[in-house]
């Protein structure tokens, strides 16, 4: 369904229409709020809306959770310059907020690349280094093996 069809039906029905626009003005408090945020904990919150004067936000771990309790306070001023007024903020963890992992990496080196790479060991002149290769090699052997 395209915006502008969405937007055709929602003018039609009143409660649809109010449901919309408050959604809009809740991503607006959100993306205005973490703005405010340095990078990475942008990405592990969201503001969810300012009622009896309290900007409430969810944190997807406790830690996160910490960290925006100690910005609290520094965070609120900005924030009513943008036009979100709120004296207090409470911040609470929704691990739902939580990205899935993301999968291990998996790098598969072919059998004769493998080969060449143990013919080379004899070659190298760091005890560490050749240690290491033959420990990468054993590994990768095993791996293609299962």
């Amino acid at each position: 369904m395209s915006e502008r069809q969405f937007s055709d039906i929602a003018r039609q029905d009143g409660n649809l229409s109010r449901l919309t626009s408050e959604a809009r003005a809740l991503m607006a408090l959100d993306r205005a709020f973490r703005q405010l945020l340095p990078g990475n904990l942008a990405d592990c919150c969201r503001a969810v809306r300012i009622r009896d004067d309290e900007l409430v936000v969810f944190a997807n771990s406790g830690i996160v959770a910490a960290r925006l309790r100690m910005l609290g306070n520094s965070l609120l001023p900005p924030l009513a310059a943008k036009g979100y007024v709120a004296s207090s903020m409470r911040v609470k963890v929704d691990i739902r907020l939580t990205p899935p992992p993301r999968p291990a990496k998996r790098i598969a080196i072919s059998t004769a690349a493998l080969d060449t790479m143990s013919a080379a060991i004899d070659s190298v002149g760091n005890a560490d280094v050749k240690q290491a290769l033959a420990s990468l090699i054993a590994k990768h052997r095993r791996q293609a093996q299962d």
